[in-house]
């Protein structure tokens, strides 16, 4: 079975001991459990207001990479949004960009991330909200972050119905109350966890809005392509998650 990730980090992560995790570890990594191509963040960009230096360096380190492509971080609560996102525009590999609500501090019914979608989709790039990161029940001591809420996330699909975003970060029981959200979002499997995982999600969405994202290197990524490739539903279900989806969406 052959997987496009949409959910993978590359660089240094504050919290864990991850010494191997550039660019070509990461293509190694992947290709091991059957990921041909990925969408790969800076965890640079995390932590920092201005995200540009961490989507500048990864979407160099990636120029060679075939089959790894730059998810830049985008942070609209700067004044300089604007700017970054004609800057990553241009980029010819950008399909996407990612936000960060819980980690830069802002509300997805600002202003800005309202504008942010209208230029987004002008440009036909896809938007990609990132939830959560890390459990919030395992974060660092010294950290109280919050993710975005089903509520937060509801009503942003709904004000903004043309956005179609992928929504990543999600337990199951967020997304089957997403689910019930008149707007049109897709999600990931990063966090969606339960026996059958795909065959619950299968209940109360249609698989066609499930992609495949591991959360490489902060989860396991054995573990998460297991959960696609050992799932009860059927071949073709299982590729379209694994694969066709996320191809489909991105244009890939």
């Amino acid at each position: 079975m052959n997987f496009i990730d949409t959910n993978v980090w590359c660089g240094s992560w504050p919290f864990a001991p991850l010494s191997r995790n550039g660019a070509a570890d990461i293509d190694r990594q992947l290709r091991r459990f059957g990921i041909s191509e990925a969408l790969v963040s800076p965890f640079e960009t995390v932590f920092q207001d201005d995200p540009m230096p961490g989507n500048r360096a990864l979407l160099k380190a990636l120029e060679k990479r075939k089959g790894l492509r730059s998810l830049p971080v985008l942070n609209p609560g700067t004044a300089a949004w604007e700017d970054h996102l004609e800057e990553l525009s241009k980029c010819s590999d950008v399909v996407g960009v990612r936000i960060l609500p819980a980690y830069h501090g802002y509300r997805l019914n600002s202003v800005a991330v309202r504008r942010l979608a209208e230029r987004l989709e002008s440009k036909k790039i896809r938007l990609v909200i990132t939830a959560r990161l890390v459990d919030e029940r395992h974060e660092h001591r010294a950290l109280t972050i919050k993710p975005a809420s089903v509520v937060q996330l509801a009503g942003f699909v709904e004000r903004n119905p043309k956005v179609n975003p992928l929504i990543q970060g999600l337990g199951t029981h967020e997304l089957k109350e997403m689910a019930k959200a008149d707007g049109r979002f897709l999600t990931d499997t990063s966090f969606a966890e339960w026996e059958d995982t795909l065959r619950v999600l299968k209940g109360f969405m249609p698989i066609s809005r499930v992609l495949f994202g591991s959360l490489s290197p902060l989860q396991v990524t054995r573990a998460q392509v297991d959960k696609v490739r050992l799932s009860s539903l059927s071949g073709r279900q299982r590729s379209s998650v694994a694969r066709r989806n996320a191809g489909r969406y991105f244009g890939i």
